[in-house]
């Protein structure tokens, strides 16, 4: 595995740990569904949504101002 890749896991799993807000939480559980339906891991379904953001601009949107909160740099 990669540094970035690393990076990227960590920085996805401290997002989940932090966030609140219940809408979100509800996404990213449907994204943990739909990546096990898929048979890909969920962080590879984080970056299919991240460079895709159709039906998740609240999301991304989210996980964005998190990144910038956390001063790193975008990832997508």
């Amino acid at each position: 595995m990669t540094q970035w890749e690393e990076d990227f896991i960590r920085l996805v799993d401290s997002f989940v740990a932090e966030t609140k807000d219940p809408k979100i939480l509800e996404e990213i559980a449907q994204l943990d569904r739909e990546s096990r339906l898929l048979g890909i891991s969920f962080y590879d379904m984080y970056c299919v949504v991240l460079q895709d953001v159709k039906g998740h601009q609240n999301f991304v949107a989210e996980f964005r101002t998190y990144m910038s909160l956390k001063k790193v740099k975008p990832v997508f």
